[in-house]
C-alpha cells in the first residue's frame, strides 16, 4: 500500500509539471500582431504581468515565467522604439498629454512667399498682439515706407512692409486699403478686392476707402454693387470730385445718363460735364445724343477750340456737312484772331 501510495503521489507531481511546462509553451507562441491598437496605448508599465507570476515556484519556473514575459512585452518595446522611444525608461507607449497636444498644435509652418504670390491679409477680429508705443512707431514706419515705394513705383516692397504692418495690426484699415492699391497695380484683382473690402468693413465710414472699392467693383464689371458703393461714398463726400466722376461712369455702363450727368456736373461743372458726357455717348455709339451736349457746352463757350473741333467730326459722321462746314470756318476765324493778336 505504501509502495503504491507513493507511485501514485509520484505520477501526480509529473503530470502537474507536464501540465505547466505546456502552458508556458503555448504562451510563448502569442502572436503580438494581434493586439489590437488601444492595447499599446496605456498609461504605466507594459510588464505589470510579471507581478501576477508566482513567487513561491521553482528556478526553472522562475526562468521560463521569465522567458514569458519577455516573449510577451517585446512587441510592446519594439512599438515604443517606433514610435519615438530612445532610452529604455522611455520605450514604453503612453498617451501625449493635452500639454502636448497644444504645444504640437501652436507650431505654426512657414509659407514661402515670392514676387508673384499675393499676400492675403487676414480678416481676424482679433489683432495679432497687444498695441504698444513701440509697436505702434513700428507700424507707422512701415506705414511710411509702404506709401513712399507706391508712390515710386515699387509694389512689390510696398506689399512686403504693408504685410508686416498688417502683422502688427491686422485692424488697420488704411494698412488695407494700402495693400489694395498695392495688389491692383500687380494685376491680382482678387485680392485687391478682398483688401479693399477689409478697409471698408474696418472703416465703414471712410469714403476713401468706399471710393476705392466702389472703382475696382466698376473696373471688374459689378456695376450694380459698384453704385450702391460709390453711392454711400457721396453721400459721406459730396464734394468729391472723384467719386462723382466715378458714380458718373458707373452710371453710363447702366445707360442711365440722365444720372450720369447730373453726377458729372456735381463733379466738374456744367460745361466740363456735358464734354464728359458728349465723350461717353459717342463711345456707346449715341452720336447725336454726344452732338447735343457739344453744342450746349459751346452756348456756355462759343470760343472753345476744343469743342468745335469735336463738332465738326461728329457733324461728318452724322452726315451734318454743312454744320461741319460752318463749324470749320468758326475755328479758322478763331486761328486768324488768335494770330493777330500775338
Amino acid at each position: 500500500m505504501k509502495r503504491t501510495f507513493a507511485s501514485s503521489l509520484l505520477a501526480a507531481l509529473l503530470l502537474l509539471i507536464m501540465v505547466q511546462n505546456r502552458s508556458i509553451a503555448t504562451a510563448v507562441g502569442f502572436d503580438w500582431l494581434d493586439v489590437p491598437a488601444e492595447t499599446a496605448m496605456f498609461d504605466g508599465t507594459v510588464n505589470a504581468d510579471a507581478d501576477k507570476l508566482n513567487t513561491s515556484a521553482n528556478d526553472d519556473q522562475k526562468k521560463s515565467g521569465n522567458r514569458f514575459v519577455r516573449a510577451i512585452s517585446a512587441p510592446f518595446r519594439a512599438l515604443g522604439r517606433l514610435f519615438g522611444g530612445g532610452k529604455k525608461n522611455d520605450q514604453q507607449a503612453r498617451r501625449i498629454s493635452k500639454k502636448d497636444a497644444e504645444k504640437f498644435e501652436g507650431n505654426a509652418g512657414t509659407r514661402l512667399k515670392d514676387s508673384t504670390t499675393p499676400i492675403v491679409p487676414s480678416n481676424s477680429n482679433s489683432d495679432a498682439g497687444p498695441i504698444t508705443a513701440t509697436s505702434t512707431a513700428q507700424f507707422q514706419e512701415h506705414l511710411k515706407n509702404a506709401r513712399q515705394l507706391l508712390a515710386a513705383g515699387d509694389p512689390n516692397n510696398a506689399i512686403n512692409e504693408l504685410t508686416t504692418a498688417t502683422a502688427i495690426n491686422q485692424r488697420s484699415a488704411e494698412a488695407n486699403n494700402l495693400l489694395g492699391i498695392a495688389y491692383e497695380s500687380k494685376g491680382w484683382r482678387d485680392t485687391a478686392l478682398k483688401s479693399f473690402e477689409t478697409a471698408v468693413q474696418l472703416d465703414e465710414d471712410n469714403a476713401e476707402y468706399l471710393n476705392n472699392l466702389g472703382f475696382l467693383l466698376y473696373k471688374s464689371g459689378n456695376y450694380e454693387e459698384a453704385t450702391k458703393t460709390l453711392k454711400r461714398a457721396a453721400k459721406l463726400a459730396r464734394n468729391n470730385p472723384r467719386i462723382l466722376n466715378n458714380l458718373a461712369l458707373v452710371y453710363c455702363e447702366r445707360g442711365k445718363f440722365d444720372d450720369a450727368y447730373k453726377s458729372f456736373v456735381l463733379a466738374v461743372g456744367e460745361y466740363s460735364g456735358r464734354l464728359n458726357m458728349a465723350a461717353q455717348l459717342q463711345q456707346r455709339g449715341y452720336a447725336q445724343d454726344a452732338v447735343k451736349h457739344l453744342e450746349k457746352a459751346q452756348a456756355l463757350r462759343p470760343n472753345s477750340v476744343e469743342v468745335l473741333n469735336k463738332l465738326v467730326a461728329l457733324y461728318e459722321m452724322t452726315g451734318r456737312h454743312t454744320d461741319a462746314e460752318s463749324a470749320r470756318r468758326s475755328l479758322v476765324a478763331l486761328k486768324t484772331f488768335a494770330d493777330a493778336n500775338k
